[in-house]
């Protein structure tokens, strides 16, 4: 059951039931005693007790009209249903550290840690066809320099021109040039977000342990790549005179990510190490693990729709109730009605409000897979969702693990694992939801349609269509493969045909024209040997 509240606070506006349920009763009283007489008390006795009981039947149902208005603007949710996400390649933040040290020329070929991490972004950008890249500037503060964009000349223009005077502030705040890489981020997009940081690891405000627990917390990747050599070298400080010494402090940056790790507030130690890592640019193999860091989502020129699931609002549902519980008291409080039917009625209705009560352990997991999900942190999702699958099963608990095995499964299929997501596909049981079935089949027909395999894409798309007959993107994905197999059909027959030899004579209408057709074809065969002695240009 993935059980969700989007204002949990709404929930402290129940105390206001208190002093209300005080104040009604105490008046209830007063008009009682004001009632009852001495002179007609058989009377009174019979009255007092039709009023109570219509007082307690009213004030009850106003007060479940009330707690209903409180629970729809909580935005509570449950149950699920297959909603379509597209996926749109990833966006990544070029972090340089240009304070003094980075000037040290200790790099490969006598260059400069700073020339050395402009041509190592160079060549990133070489292969990151696809990505949208921006560029921050950290030294004693940080700014953007070149906003998110597709025009990886802009970022170049900047790469030649890196030095620590285009910033005018004293230090190195390597923790200032993260936060400003991550509020640079729109709060809005399909991309998924990522940082590189490119530096010595030298920072004068300690500020890196902290900004590397706000991306994790944020579900961002931070990679820290390490210029220059680990021994020490003289280098000018910012004022022109003082020299400093400095190196590649790839033992710190360690230490850092360890700290990270003990204290993220993240419980899945795995996921952690993935957001935060350290590569040293001298490596072997260094930029092919950044590159494949970003692989699962930076598919060069392609979106896919798939679909996910996601929990049902159930505001409507509790409006509903609001007005029902609102009308019922006017009723209950002129009508006499058994105090037996009445609790029964009670009883049944807490029983309609507790009865998704249970499996909040699995809820719970699965929102936070879903959330993880969101954050394009699929390490997450995939340990949250894995758990409550095991979890589930060990219950017997059939339709939870329906549930998490097509999350599981939606989550290799955005990091295109498509071997994987066909796999947890397979151990969805028939008799699953419907909605689960027909996110099945949808998705199940995309990866037949990505390996080429197109009629057996539309056959899962007519299923698909079969448990949802309006759907709009599984009619159209279903007339796309089907002519796909009709395209893919005639160019292998094309192949395959063998040539034949007409042995029957021309008729005598075919004769006459395949002559009409000669003269015309002699015709323009002497006009061409015209044009071509006139010119020595050959047309195309």
């Amino acid at each position: 059951m993935n059980f969700t509240v989007e204002r949990p606070a709404a929930f402290y506006a129940l105390l206001l039931l208190i002093p209300f349920l005080i104040f009604d009763f105490k008046r209830f009283s007063k008009l009682l005693t004001s009632f009852v007489t001495e002179n007609d008390y058989n009377l009174s006795q019979s009255l007092f007790a039709r009023f109570k009981r219509c007082f307690y039947l009213r004030t009850l149902a106003r007060v479940l009209a009330y707690v209903m208005l409180v629970f729809a603007y909580a935005g509570i949710s449950w149950g699920t249903a297959a909603v379509p996400a597209q996926k749109s390649g990833c966006s990544v933040s070029f972090v340089f550290d240009i304070s003094h040290s980075m000037e040290a020329l200790d790099a490969p070929g006598h260059m400069s840690r700073l020339e050395a991490a402009a041509n190592y972004a160079d060549e990133l950008l070489n292969k990151m066809t696809g990505a949208s890249v921006s560029v921050v500037l950290a030294k004693g503060e940080a700014t953007v320099a070149v906003p998110s964009t597709e025009d990886f000349e802009a970022v170049r223009s900047m790469l030649v021109s890196l030095s620590p005077k285009l910033m005018t502030s004293k230090g190195s705040s390597l923790g200032s040039g993260i936060r400003t890489a991550l509020n640079s981020f729109p709060s809005q997009t399909s991309q998924a977000a990522f940082i590189w940081l490119f530096t010595d690891g030298e920072e004068t405000d300690t500020s890196l342990s902290s900004a590397l627990l706000e991306a994790v917390k944020y579900g961002v990747p931070v990679a820290i790549i390490g210029f220059g050599s680990e021994r020490e070298i003289p280098v000018l400080a910012g004022d022109g005179q003082t020299s400093v010494n400095t190196a590649l402090r790839t033992e710190a940056i360690q230490k850092t990510l360890a700290y990270v790790q003990k204290h993220s507030p993240r419980k899945d130690s795995d996921a952690t190490t993935f957001l935060v890592s350290y590569v040293d640019a001298s490596e072997v193999g260094s930029a092919f693990k950044l590159l494949n860091s970003i692989k699962p989502v930076a598919k060069i020129g392609q979106t896919s729709l798939v679909y996910e699931i996601q929990a049902i609002p159930r505001t409507t549902f509790f409006l509903t109730l609001a007005i029902i519980f609102f009308a019922l008291s006017f009723i209950l409080g002129e009508l006499t009605i058994k105090v037996k039917k009445a609790s029964a009625a009670s009883l049944l209705m807490i029983f309609m409000l507790t009865s998704c009560s249970g499996k909040f352990s699995d809820g719970a997991k699965l929102l936070e897979g879903k959330l993880d999900w969101n954050r394009k942190d699929y390490q997450g999702a995939i340990a949250d969702f894995l758990s409550v699958a095991q979890s589930a099963e060990e219950r017997q608990d059939s339709e939870t693990q329906q549930y998490a095995l097509f999350n599981l499964a939606s989550t290799y299929l955005m990091q295109d694992e498509n071997e994987a997501a066909v796999k947890r596909f397979d151990q969805i049981a028939p008799d699953a939801p419907d909605n689960i079935r027909f996110a099945l089949y949808y998705n199940s027909g995309i990866i037949a349609h990505r390996n080429g395999n197109f009629k057996g894409a539309a056959q899962l798309f007519k299923q698909a269509l079969e448990i949802d007959s309006g759907n709009i993107n599984a009619k159209i994905n279903l007339e796309l493969s089907m002519q796909e197999d009709v395209i893919q059909s005639r160019s292998k027959s094309s192949q395959m045909s063998p040539v034949t030899e007409n042995q029957e004579e021309p008729s005598a209408l075919e004769s006459a024209i395949y002559s009409v057709l000669r003269e015309n074809d002699q015709k323009q065969w002497k006009n061409r040997q015209q044009d071509s002695a006139e010119s020595s240009a050959l047309d195309y």
